[in-house]
């Protein structure tokens, strides 16, 4: 460059600027080089662009002109210089924006590092990271031992190590790779993929270091790949910076990801950037065709593979070295995308022949409407004028063609209408061949894709004979195969088997809607109205728990309904066996003989097992719960069990109030239904608002067992699934027995139903069931002191917070029962004005008519008023403490409640006279301890000595609380209790000492009472 010395670091300069028209080391540079601006503390910051413009200097030459006698010579020199180094500053820019436009692929990062830049002092300057510090002697010798730790399987020690190695020195590349193999022999995937990035940091033009660390994010990391994707993306971007000449599986890589990631277009991108480097590589095309697909535009895909086939066959390759019979699968099938099945035809056998070696035989083009080119022997080709029979052998033409594209040739002829064609292509499978049933296994894509297509063509029978070949292989069952099978029969008007096929798709899969629809549909068709009620049912119940599955899932609640269906939650249904209605009688007494021997076997073995199983064998309980499922099964699979009126409202199908419309937010298909249960149950007469009309005849036992012992085996059977921790199926098996009408209308049988029911919910902590069990009781048994205080007491006895004893649900259905049991002892006027209270009374006498309660309910008083103190309303707790102690002043529960409530309420916030409020509970308390005190029973006394001292030691009063558990103390060395207050009461003395500082009382108490 003109007027600069090129000698980088002397400092010297020859000619061009005297010395002191360099800007000094403080000063600011009127022009910069393009590039980073070096720092003098080592380091760069961004480079600040000074233009040169044309008017940047005085125009003065007039001026000049006047004084050019008497100007110095060197004057003449120094402008002649500046405008050289303006020109030289100029095209040194234009030649850097031109070389960056030569290497956009490149970074800007990477540009910068390869460049050398000058110091306002004229010296040369690499540009770009330093090097890292050649690693000292000590870290050589930790690394040396976190090694030995690492190959000892010492990982926490290694650790240590390689974590003081690179807090010494963080740019050590080997402790990074080592902490990331340490991380990953721990198991820590999100550590070891971090660590292995900060290593590939150190080394950013190593682009191994970040395909590998790519690889361990996408190979690795198990369920988190999703979440890893956006480092692995990075990886794959900073590998191809680093070596953007040879980045074919860096860009691959990334094309991947950025697919998986959803940015089809930007994948698109990246696959066309590898074609440029590899035209016409057919894997690339494949991948990008998908690509293609997934952004609908299947034309480009195969203006790509049109591009590349035309260059294999120009190429001097062999026909099918490069150009594969993958890639031919892949291009027809582009075609067929677009609906150009004619296309397809044609380019699929043009391939293939070109493949086969026989692209001069151009004349098959000409044949349309049949393939006898594909034949497996020369009978139809030598019809064809051109054919030369012998020049080519038979492994060229048909037995040459693969299966896969053999198929795909008779399923395109099926599209276009050619059934014959199409079938004999298809029949190359051998499907009613038992020599070739290892092409089931071989080719079951092919057999449905064949058997699907021929249904969808109209050819049922056809496409029977592909199913039945599937079905033939256990591996292949599956309830889809089951369900087509049941089409084609249907078709065929043969209906004892498409009902076989689809109770068979139900029992594959317990959810399948469609071979419900299809099974109700049949046997509305065939007058089978009963049993075509039972599915629509199941589907509408099916439907419903979909549906509640894709929504949000929320806090359970709406268990106030009164309703008699205990769980508050949409629970799953199941699909029992359902006799097939379609055989004839011979064959239905069979089958009904069959079950029923084999029923009676199982209740043999539930017999001999019961005794053990009671008494918690486990092999006789495992035993006793395989027989008693397949009791259970059958029973619930007997339609005359759950009747029509019953059955309708178990499974929770309604119907709108006008014109029996579905309600709203059902879907067509719901709407079908719908119109076709009103259909059915119209037919049937079936009346699902009356509850005692059950128009069956009852029998006295089912297949031999009295329903007495039904019964035991469902509640039995109940009990050993929720020990086994099967809670919602044991809820199910409870919810069967009460919806059977052998059950239902037996109070008794009812009444141990609910209690079997309450005692799963309390084996399993349920809180909420045994809240909602409940409900039966205290509505059945309505004002009965009894079912109140074992809601109590069921409540108390789940191991679980209280959050349903104090919900708001529960709290309005007691106010509901204390208002109906108010309305029941007012007069006539407050009746009339309270009338909607009556509507809250649910039990019923023999004949039918409401039981109404003639005085209050103490208890039902009391458990709400716990309720409200539970939820800290302890004002309005205290009003139905003081209604039941108004009822019964003497009673020292009510007193205690009453005592506590006005403590704890003095005790709030925004308690108005906290000392008031405190003194109004003592009283009460005390009141409670001299009642408690005079029992006969040394827990009661003892019961009274602690509750008084633990409220004066809430209170902050612990020396009012001493001498109240001296007390418990005292009478526990003169007798024995039951109670365990006496541990508890010397506790709280201890610690009471202790913090007090009376550390001689505080030991004594621990050594006397407290010490093992």
């Amino acid at each position: 460059m003109d007027g600069i010395d090129e000698d980088a670091g002397t400092g010297q300069h020859s000619g061009g600027l005297p010395r002191s028209q360099y800007p000094e080391p403080h000063e600011t540079p009127t022009f910069a080089w393009s590039g980073q601006n070096v720092d003098h503390n080592g380091g760069s910051h961004p480079e600040q662009q000074f233009p040169l413009r044309d008017n940047q200097y005085p125009d003065d030459s007039a001026e000049d002109e006047e004084l050019l006698s008497d100007a110095d010579s060197d004057y003449l020199d120094l402008k002649t210089n500046i405008a050289k180094l303006e020109d030289s500053v100029r095209k040194f820019r234009r030649e850097q924006r031109d070389e960056s436009a030569d290497e956009d692929e490149e970074s800007p990062d990477e540009t910068r590092t390869r460049r050398k830049g000058r110091d306002i002092k004229g010296r040369v300057i690499t540009r770009g990271p330093r090097k890292a510090a050649v690693p000292t002697g000590d870290i050589r010798a930790r690394m040396g031992r976190a090694s030995q730790a690492f190959i000892e399987e010492n990982y926490e020690e290694a650790k240590l190590l390689v974590e003081e190695v690179i807090r010494i020195n963080a740019e050590t590349h080997e402790a990074w790779t080592l902490l990331a193999s340490i991380f990953r022999e721990l198991g820590d995937i999100d550590k070891t993929l971090l660590t292995l990035i900060y290593a590939a940091h150190l080394r950013p033009k190593d682009a191994t270091q970040w395909l590998s660390a790519a690889r361990f994010a996408l190979e690795e990391t198990g369920d988190h790949r999703s979440k890893n994707l956006p480092s692995a993306k990075f990886c794959f971007s900073s590998a191809i910076r680093a070596n953007p000449k040879n980045d074919f599986e860096a860009r691959c890589g990334k094309a991947e990801v950025l697919r998986e990631m959803g940015s089809t277009s930007a994948a698109i991108v990246e696959y066309r950037h590898i074609l440029k480097q590899r035209p016409h590589d057919t894997s690339i095309l494949r991948l990008i065709s998908e690509a293609y697909i997934d952004k609908d535009n299947v034309k480009a895909a195969l203006d790509l593979y049109s591009e590349a086939i035309d260059f294999y066959k120009a190429s001097d390759s062999q026909p099918g070295e490069k150009f594969t019979w993958s890639d031919v699968n892949i291009y027809v099938e582009l075609h067929a995308y677009l609906g150009q099945y004619a296309d397809a035809v044609k380019e699929l056998k043009s391939l293939s022949r070109w493949i086969l070696g026989r692209e001069s035989e151009l004349y098959w083009d000409d044949v349309l409407d049949d393939d006898r080119e594909w034949d497996s022997d020369d009978n139809r080709r030598i019809l064809h004028p051109s054919f030369c029979q012998g020049k080519y052998g038979l492994y060229q033409y048909g037995e040459g063609l693969p299966m896969e594209l053999r198929v795909k040739l008779g399923l395109y002829r099926l599209r276009l209408g050619f059934h014959a064609e199409a079938l004999s292509h298809l029949h190359w499978l051998g499907p009613e061949n038992e020599y070739f049933a290892d092409r089931v296994l071989d080719y079951p894509d092919l057999f449905h894709e064949s058997a699907d297509s021929l249904y969808q063509a109209g050819l049922p029978e056809e496409a029977l004979v592909f199913y039945r070949a599937l079905r033939a292989v256990s591996s292949q069952e599956d309830a889809s195969l089951y369900l087509q099978m049941g089409k084609c029969y249907l078709n065929g008007k043969r209906n004892r088997e498409a009902e076989e096929s689809f109770q068979q798709a139900i029992i594959l899969d317990q959810d399948n809607i469609d071979a419900r629809v299809h099974l109700a549909k049949l046997y509305e068709e065939l007058n089978e109205q009963e049993q075509a009620f039972i599915y629509v049912n199941e589907i509408m119940n099916l439907r419903r728990l979909q549906n509640s599955k894709k929504k949000q899932q929320k806090s359970q609640q709406d268990i106030t309904q009164d309703n008699d269906t205990l769980m508050p939650t949409v629970t799953r249904t199941r699909s029992y066996y359902k006799p097939r209605r379609l055989v004839n009688l011979e064959e239905r007494q069979r089958q009904e003989q069959a079950a029923s021997d084999r029923l009676q076997e199982q209740y043999s073995v539930m017999r001999l097992e019961r005794d053990a199983m009671r008494a918690g064998d486990e092999r006789a309980t495992l035993a006793w719960m395989e027989a008693a499922a397949d009791l259970i099964d059958d029973f619930r699979g007997f339609k005359t069990f759950y009747p029509w009126d019953k059955y309708v409202r178990f499974l929770g199908y309604t119907v709108g109030p006008a014109r029996g419309q579905p309600q709203t937010g059902a879907t067509p298909l719901d709407a079908d239904l719908a119109e076709m249960a009103n259909r059915i149950s119209f037919k049937l007469g079936a009346d699902v608002d009356s509850r005692n009309n059950v128009a069956v005849e009852i029998p006295e036992n089912y297949r031999g067992i009295p329903f007495s012992a039904w019964l035991d085996i469902f509640l039995d059977y109940a009990l050993c699934l929720v020990r086994y921790g099967k809670h919602q199926e044991a809820y199910e098996i409870c919810e069967a027995a009460k919806d059977a009408v052998v059950f239902y209308h037996s109070r008794e049988d009812m009444f141990l139903i609910h209690v079997c029911w309450c005692a799963c919910a309390v084996l399993a902590n349920d809180e909420e069931t045994c809240v909602t069990a409940c409900r039966y009781f205290m509505k059945d048994y309505q004002f009965t002191t009894d079912t109140y205080r074992m809601f109590a007491a069921l409540t108390r006895l789940c191991q679980s917070p209280i959050s349903w004893y104090s919900s708001g649900p529960t709290q309005k259905y007691m106010l509901r029962q204390i208002k109906a049991m108010d309305y029941g002892l007012v007069n006539d006027d407050a009746r009339r004005k309270f009338f909607s209270e009556k509507g809250s009374y649910s039990a019923q006498d023999e004949s039918g008519r409401l039981i109404v309660n003639k005085d209050m309910d103490i208890a039902l008083l009391m458990v709400y008023g716990h309720i409200l103190y539970t939820g800290t309303s302890y004002a309005y707790a205290l009003n139905y403490f003081f209604r039941a102690y108004a009822l019964d002043p003497e009673n020292p529960m009510i007193k205690l409640s009453i005592g506590l409530g006005y403590v704890h309420h003095g005790l709030k916030r925004q308690s108005e006279n906290r000392q008031f409020q405190i003194m109004q509970g003592m009283t009460f308390l005390l009141d409670y301890y001299k009642s408690r005190r005079a029992s006969d029973k040394a827990e009661e006394r003892q019961e009274a000595s602690y509750n008084v001292a633990r409220t004066y030691q809430m209170v902050g009063l612990s020396h009012l609380a001493l001498p109240y558990y001296q007390e418990i103390l005292d009478e526990a060395q003169s007798s024995e209790t039951k109670e365990e207050l006496v541990l508890d009461a010397a506790f709280n003395l201890q610690t009471i000492y202790s913090m007090s500082g009376n550390m001689r009382m505080a030991d004594y108490i621990t050594s006397t009472w407290l010490q093992m």
